[in-house]
């Protein structure tokens, strides 16, 4: 009974020992991994309450529902997934690090500085979340806005910014791959990235769409901005300045995972389903000059010629008494009427 008693005492998170960081100088521990294991439940609480709500939305809910739902199910899935990944001690490769500012008893590898544990498991979840989570700020933008949208300018407005946060995320990824002192550099251009997408944030929703938003919600974009520029700093003290413990990273990234993909979703999602109404979307006129040259000819037209009515009968057009039309005298005669009237007269 004894024996049997400390085999389950001893059971429980076993993906480090199965799944063992060989090579690696800095790497994840049981800690670090009980906690990934912690969020990947909370996305996969998430995931299994937007499945029910989507399918719910499809039977007896809106368009605008279930156009919310679809991304952020979308989102919690990439999540659940990464987490799964990550919380497993896997989706790894190990880079040798810049900077000794955390060290170890013993070196495995003998390097100096040591390898660091570097998952890209997590930027290939960033990579696929962040268009859904994109396409559902717009969608929240539009459903608010009370004004007609252009179909043109909304797409040129999502592809700025989804090609832009794609950028930035395979730059900290090329980045942390890296281990001179060049991968500042991918950090410099993933930051110019962010800056860009977040000025084409800014005017459009607050200028372009004008949404009527409560002070909350405008209060929640804002601080989701800022929440973007916390991973610029947690990958500097973590893959880039190797100044905190691969589990210090976990829990750093784990936190902004779930204020991003988890609380900032779930509140767009209630908001348009909500609030939101479908927005009216026009297309633009590709060649307004043509068109309006056509409509200035089509009046000359309507002008010139006579009126039909709904019948088919055909109406002269009115013309004054004083008209040569109307007195039954033309605006010019012949030269030989003219040599008459001249010999009458003498």
């Amino acid at each position: 009974m004894s024996e049997s008693f400390i085999d389950v005492s001893k059971s429980g998170n076993e993906a480090i020992q199965l799944n063992l960081p060989t090579g690696l100088d800095f790497h994840i521990t049981k800690q670090g991994s009980d906690w990934l294991w912690a969020v990947f439940s909370i996305f996969g609480c998430f995931l299994l309450c937007y499945l029910v709500f989507f399918f719910y939305a499809e039977i007896k809910g809106s368009k605008l529902t279930r156009y919310a739902v679809a991304p952020a199910l979308l989102i919690s899935f990439f999540q659940f997934f990464a987490y799964f990944t990550y919380a497993s001690d896997l989706g790894w490769t190990g880079i040798e690090a810049e900077f000794n500012h955390i060290t170890v008893k013993t070196s495995i590898t003998g390097e100096h500085p040591g390898v660091r544990q570097i998952f890209y498991s997590k930027y290939c979840a960033w990579f696929l979340s962040y268009p859904c989570l994109l396409f559902l700020l717009e969608l929240s933008g539009l459903s608010s806005s009370d004004e007609d949208v252009s179909a043109l300018d909304t797409i040129h407005s999502l592809l700025m910014q989804m090609i832009a946060t794609e950028f930035w995320v395979v730059s900290l990824l090329v980045g942390a791959l890296i281990k001179s002192t060049y991968k500042w550099g991918y950090w410099t251009f993933g930051a110019v990235a962010m800056l860009l997408v977040q000025g084409v944030i800014i005017k459009r929703q607050f200028f372009t769409l004008n949404v009527k938003a409560i002070e909350f919600k405008s209060l929640m974009l804002m601080t989701s901005m800022l929440i973007v520029w916390l991973y610029f700093i947690c990958w500097g003290i973590s893959e880039g300045g190797n100044v905190i413990q691969p589990d210090g990273e976990s829990v750093f990234y784990g936190v902004l995972d779930l204020c991003m993909f988890a609380v900032y979703p779930a509140f767009l999602v209630f908001t348009i389903a909500k609030d939101g109404k479908l927005p009216n979307i026009t297309v633009n006129n590709p060649l307004p000059g043509i068109h309006k040259h056509h409509e200035n000819e089509n009046d000359l037209q309507e002008q010139e010629t006579d009126s039909e009515d709904e019948e088919g009968v055909h109406h002269e057009k009115e013309v004054s008494p004083d008209s040569p039309r109307a007195s039954g005298a033309t605006a010019f005669q012949p030269e030989e009427d003219e040599a008459a009237n001249v010999e009458t007269s003498t």
